[in-house]
């Protein structure tokens, strides 16, 4: 009867002393401050070490929540698209973790590369962290194009005229460069055949010619693309700037400006020359004298007519030794003089 009246006692104690701690435990809880979410990394750098070119290594981090209220992660970005993140959850409890992964994608780069994981939370404290990301791209043998103009502004010019561009195709890396085709329009042209090869640190020349015959007058805004094999720019594009106004054409034109003979040359060539007139008018032009400054030059016709649209050539015979006999050391400008005879029209 004792020992069970003892053994009643020890229990009561017990559930009083149970009863004691509990409630201290949930006063306790029930006092403490709740602290706000609080977000911890696994780590804040990562070096991927040496790849070879085109690999895509990958590692995964630990975003833990220390504090007593859900983390959210609200945005989640990389410095650049070669970057690839995804997150197993936004929402991280008290306590729990999530992990990100990322993947660096190596394709293009080559030696030391760096890239930065932004990543934004609730976290009062700190809501703005980063990783930052390393890797070492081995090189790999590649073509790299490159262009002595990357854009081509040829200014004012009338409809009609066909202005050009020396253009040079460089290839600045160690294998081969090969430009399959390039995309342009109907009146820009270029004398490249394809596929064209230019070695490792050798370069094409050529010329772009741009025929604004029948063009849209105004501004001008275009491109052509040039593809190529080069891995990092497989197409590359020359722009085009400009304004083309309306055309004024002349009546009369003489090409060249001018003539040059030259008394010291002795093949003969240098003794004849020879002027190219151009009529653009709607009638023909009469050209009734051809005569030149000194005796010495000769026009070999003294009287021509063009007809609309046409062309008509004078030739002048330099004397050579009269030349010399008369001009002596002096030097100087001789003058070929044309008469073109201009109609006009009387009305009754």
């Amino acid at each position: 009867m004792l020992k069970s009246l003892i053994n009643y006692v020890l229990i009561g104690v017990i559930i009083v002393i149970g009863v004691i701690g509990a409630f201290l435990i949930f006063s306790n809880t029930q006092n403490r401050t709740l602290q706000p979410p609080r977000l911890l990394l696994s780590e804040e750098e990562w070096d991927y070490g040496v790849v070879k070119p085109n690999e895509k290594p990958t590692h995964n981090f630990t975003i833990k929540n220390l504090g007593d209220e859900e983390l959210i992660i609200e945005r989640l970005h990389s410095s650049c698209g070669c970057v690839k993140t995804s997150i197993s959850t936004k929402y991280i409890q008290p306590g729990k973790s999530a992990e990100l992964k990322a993947i660096f994608d190596t394709a293009g780069y080559e030696g030391k590369v760096k890239k930065i994981i932004y990543i934004k939370s609730n976290d009062p404290q700190e809501p703005n962290k980063t990783i930052t990301l390393y890797v070492e791209v081995e090189h790999q043998a590649k073509p790299v194009i490159s262009f002595s103009e990357v854009e081509w502004n040829f200014g004012y010019i009338s409809q009609g005229e066909v202005p050009t561009l020396n253009w040079t195709i460089e290839n600045k890396g160690d294998e081969d460069l090969i430009i399959t085709k390039i995309d342009t329009y109907q009146h820009i042209k270029h004398n490249i055949t394809f596929p064209l090869i230019i070695p490792p640190q050798e370069k094409y020349n050529t010329t772009l010619f741009y025929n604004s015959t029948g063009h849209e007058l105004g501004e001008v805004r275009e491109a052509i693309g040039i593809f190529s094999n080069d891995p990092r720019r497989e197409s590359v594009y020359l722009r085009i700037r400009g304004y083309i106004n309306e055309a004024v054409k002349p009546s009369i034109t003489i090409l060249p400006p001018e003539l040059k003979l030259n008394l010291n040359d002795i093949s003969g060539e240098g003794l004849v020359g020879k002027l190219i007139i151009k009529n653009y008018g709607e009638r023909s032009v009469k050209v009734v004298s051809v005569k030149t400054s000194s005796d010495y030059l000769i026009p070999l016709r003294s009287e021509l007519e063009i007809d609309s649209g046409g062309k008509g050539e004078v030739q002048v015979v330099l004397l050579k030794d009269k030349a010399k006999e008369e001009r002596g050391e002096n030097e100087g400008e001789e003058y070929l003089y044309l008469t073109i005879a201009v109609p006009i029209i009387i009305d009754e």
